[in-house]
């Protein structure tokens, strides 16, 4: 699918909507909501700011679609969705928002494709901030039952965020419910603390992810420096948590791993630590790490020990700061992106090629602001070998961007699909991760801001948008 650079616009009105009235939520609240997500949240407030200062340019007639799906209230469906989209067997879609919700924690919802057009949104889970967890960050995945498995940011035992599993409702329904149990609570200890990312499956069904702080502290990382770890269903229905590396901020490690894991068909874990690596590059230091971050390699062998081994320490030049993890194609090539380095600092796209089992650094493409600023989150790939993904800031209205790179011998050459718009728009703005390709090759992601700009301080509480391709009357085939 070859998408040009700017897109049409329209939105469904969703099936049911839910009945709380939308919270109203100022930038003080948010700031004291978003803690959490460390240095984001300043930027979600200094974005929030800009809604209400500028006049923003209008999106002009083009060959793309863009739906919104669902815009979020604030109420019960829940506010500012950090993680991106997956989907089930039977099409429908998955997400968390991050807080609001029926007890203010956030939720997990399905958008559902209903016959002649148009998607049905449902939450499915309302987290308590208790012991069940609360303020989602990463997105799920699901085992061959269509069951479902992610993280909680916060809540669990002692309030540092949990694994999770909902149970698919054994019967239809409107009062069939997904059932939730806590697999394992972060301690704050050795084991780790504050997952913003997704879990991984092996073929044995062990999951893998990791927390973004916890472990080692080091004087980059007092709260310690994150870790990976591995959680093995037992015969009793408990699960045993196993960590498998610790991270410390030195000897050109990483620390602070803020999103998920990649495996290999060999079973290594890759990744990405939001810090770290050589800190003795003092342009990426931040208020409380050291580095500019890395990727890595983790190796398991024989004896049931696991090495980790650094692909890549940023300098800045190369990237800096990564909050997606990477994307693995087969076994050949892994790309990432970092949210900020860079040519003109505003974040790269990059990639290794695995030679004769050496990876070796690929292209590096630099965004320039206009054509993007800070991509947030994991890149897809589509059967061409084109990646897709999307910034958080940056592009023609400075509220982010969609964008389409496609490789050469050279490098690659990016078509900015569709620029967000928030004055006088609903479309959604600031998206904080990346797309989810469909098999007809349509793009759905969220927005952290943006909808109904009356809802949570008038910058909008966020939304779930589709990106298709436009017949030659500018209209979607799939959407009429």
């Amino acid at each position: 699918m070859k998408l040009a650079s700017t897109a049409n616009v329209k939105q469904f009105e969703n099936s049911n909507k839910l009945g709380t009235a939308p919270t109203q939520i100022n930038s003080t609240q948010i700031k004291e909501m978003m803690l959490v997500c460390g240095s984001w949240s300043v930027l979600l407030a200094a974005a929030i700011t800009m809604a209400l200062l500028l006049t923003l340019a209008t999106q002009a007639h083009a060959a793309e679609v863009v739906t919104v799906l669902h815009s979020f209230s604030g109420g019960d469906d829940g506010a500012f969705p950090y993680a991106g989209l997956t989907a089930d067997a039977a099409g429908n879609l998955y997400g968390t928002s991050q807080i609001a919700g029926a007890n203010g924690f956030g939720n997990v919802f399905q958008l559902s494709p209903i016959t002649g057009g148009g998607w049905r949104f449902s939450v499915i889970y309302e987290f308590t901030g208790g012991a069940d967890g609360g303020s989602p960050l990463g997105s799920l995945i699901f085992d061959a039952a269509g069951d479902a498995y992610g993280t909680a940011a916060g809540g669990g035992a002692q309030g540092l965020g949990d694994v999770f599993k909902l149970t698919r409702p054994k019967g239809p329904g409107p009062g069939a419910k997904w059932e939730e149990k806590v697999l394992y609570s972060f301690q704050g200890g050795t084991d780790g603390a504050i997952p913003f990312g997704n879990v991984l499956f092996d073929a044995a069904g062990n999951l893998y992810g990791t927390t973004s702080i916890g472990g080692h502290s080091h004087i980059g990382c007092l709260s310690g420096c994150g870790t990976i770890y591995e959680l093995s269903p037992r015969s009793d229905g408990r699960w045993h948590e196993r960590v498998l590396h610790r991270f410390i901020d030195a000897f050109g490690e990483g620390a602070e791993p803020r999103t998920g894991l990649v495996s290999d068909a060999a079973g290594n874990l890759y990744g990405t630590t939001f810090s770290g690596g050589n800190n003795s590059v003092g342009a990426c230091n931040t208020v409380t790490t050291l580095g500019c971050g890395s990727v890595f390699e983790l190796i398991p062998s024989s004896t049931g020990r696991w090495h980790l081994k650094t692909l890549r320490d940023f300098n800045g030049t190369d990237g800096a700061l990564p909050r997606a993890g990477v994307t693995l194609n087969g076994s050949s090539t892994l790309y990432g992106a970092t949210t900020s380095g860079g040519t003109n600092n505003a974040g790269t796209v990059f990639s290794f090629t695995n030679e004769s089992g050496v990876w070796k650094p690929g292209n590096v493409y630099s965004f320039n602001g206009t054509n993007g600023l800070g991509p947030f989150g994991n890149l897809a790939l589509d059967t061409a070998g084109n990646l897709y993904g999307a910034t958080y800031e940056g592009g023609a209205n400075n509220w982010g961007a969609i964008f389409q790179l496609i490789p050469s011998g050279k490098g690659w050459t990016e078509h900015v699909l569709y620029n967000f718009v928030v004055s006088g728009k609903r479309f959604g703005a600031s998206p904080a991760d990346g797309v989810f390709i469909d098999a007809a090759g349509s793009l759905y992601l969220t927005t952290s801001q943006g909808g109904k700009l009356n809802d949570c301080s008038n910058a909008g509480c966020g939304t779930v948008i589709k990106v298709s391709a436009a017949d030659s009357h500018g209209k979607n085939p799939q959407e009429f």
